[in-house]
């Protein structure tokens, strides 16, 4: 299986794409026809875009920068890549990933463009940054699972003021829809099995608000690592977004889109298991993400499970992703938001339940303060190990990591989310 200048030539196996790559300014006619696709499971197809030194394969056109730019001296080394149109058997999210240790020019961005019902869609920006080094369990740096519905057929390129890419990147196509797990949730909700996808929590704890368990979004249990990943306390919550691409999701797309974030992570990342330990949808939906996130609690064999949605600050919180964008004016990728992207009244009550519940648990002060310590790891994190952060209980993302997460507009809301959580706890 092969990318070819001239002959439409993805094979992909399970996911068949075919990509018609044109010659372009800047492309390499001489070098050979490369083996640029990987079988990474039955849910994921990867193409390889460019080499361990960061050379662009010959999947990719070149295009130098147009002439008379109006920074001329700043653009004259950059460069724009392109897949061309890829066509072929449906999935429902792509996503972006490159070598862990690969430098990345801060200035590069991305942007797709997806075919489905026989059209074309507009340009969306693609985020880049969100997971770089989220988490230390991860293998390869990249960012989140970019929802497309379900398409069969996308156009990714790339633009970077210096003129290079990361090494080792690749472009995945993910299709939950061929998980075994999905495929058995979807026709037998009411089934029983011995399955660990399929057990519920041991006790119905006090303050609980309904969450719905892996088994309920399709979560394929063999994919993750055996086990529980525990630590010992829980002293701090982070709140996220996910930024997967899409602001108006169907409540029916909600379990394809969270399968999308797992696939990616682990499968295309290499994270041991999903990334955020409860996800909220905009209809009010509350998902268990990481395994085990239901039942940890002070005082049993799960004290707290060990998350990876926070590079550095993984240990002694807990990670709640609210599905969707909340940054304004699309500057984080995908659909556009708008001005004023809020989180729905109903994703903010489900956000309020869920934090009540934990942080009654953990016996935490929903206004109060307290101190984590960095574990270090470079990426989004600036603090070297051992740095001490004074941050809220009820903490962003972005309060202990370089990033927008969870957009300014959810950022807003912290404040007012903190006194509905003690407003819950006062009068339980």
């Amino acid at each position: 299986m092969q990318f070819r200048k001239t002959i439409p030539a993805i094979a992909l196996g399970v996911v068949s794409l075919t990509v018609p790559i044109a010659a372009s300014a800047g492309t390499d006619s001489s070098s050979p026809a490369i083996e640029a696709t990987t079988a990474d499971s039955s849910q994921v197809e990867s193409a390889t875009l460019t080499d361990n030194n960061g050379k662009p394969s010959r999947s990719l056109s070149v295009k130098a920068a147009p002439k008379g730019a109006a920074n001329e001296a700043a653009t004259r080394s950059e460069k724009v890549f392109s897949t061309g149109e890829v066509t072929g058997e449906e999935f429902s999210s792509i996503g972006l990933s490159w070598k862990k240790e690969s430098a990345v020019d801060s200035g590069l961005t991305a942007e797709t463009r997806i075919h489905r019902d026989g059209a074309w869609g507009p340009w969306q920006n693609v985020p880049l940054g969100l997971d770089d080094g989220v988490a230390e369990e991860a293998k390869r740096a990249g960012a989140p699972a970019f929802y497309t519905d379900d398409a069969d057929g996308a156009e990714v390129r790339f633009t970077s003021p210096k003129g290079s890419l990361p090494q080792d990147l690749k472009l995945s196509f993910i299709d939950p829809a061929k998980s075994p797990a999905t495929s058995t949730s979807s026709s037998s909700s009411s089934s029983s099995s011995s399955s660990s996808s399929d057990r519920e929590p041991r006790t119905a704890q006090a303050g609980q608000p309904d969450v719905k368990l892996r088994k309920d979004w399709g979560a394929d249990e063999s994919l993750a690592d055996p086990g529980y990943k525990t630590q010992p306390s829980i002293k701090a919550a982070l709140v996220h977004h996910t930024v997967t691409g899409n602001n108006s999701y169907t409540q029916e797309q909600v379990p394809q889109i969270i399968n999308g974030i797992y696939i990616q992570h682990i499968t295309v990342l290499g994270y041991g298991d999903f990334p955020y330990h409860f996800v909220v949808d905009r209809f009010g939906g509350i998902w268990e993400g990481r395994k085990g996130s239901i039942e940890m609690r002070p005082g049993t064999e799960i004290p707290g499970i060990l998350g990876g949605h926070a590079s550095g600050f993984n240990t002694n919180t807990f990670g709640v992703a609210m599905l969707g964008n909340f940054e304004p004016n699309n500057s984080e990728g995908g659909e556009d938001t708008g001005p004023d992207p809020k989180p729905t009244e109903a994703m903010t009550t489900s956000l309020a339940d869920l934090l009540a519940w934990k942080a009654g648990q953990y016996e935490l002060a929903p206004e109060g303060s307290t101190q984590l310590v960095s574990a270090g790891g470079g990426g989004t994190n600036p603090h070297p190990t051992g740095t001490v952060l004074d941050v809220p209980v009820i903490s962003a993302h972005k309060d202990v990591n370089v990033t927008a997460c969870p957009g300014a507009k959810l950022y807003e809301t912290l404040p007012d989310l903190r006194k509905q959580v003690a407003d819950r706890l006062g009068s339980a």
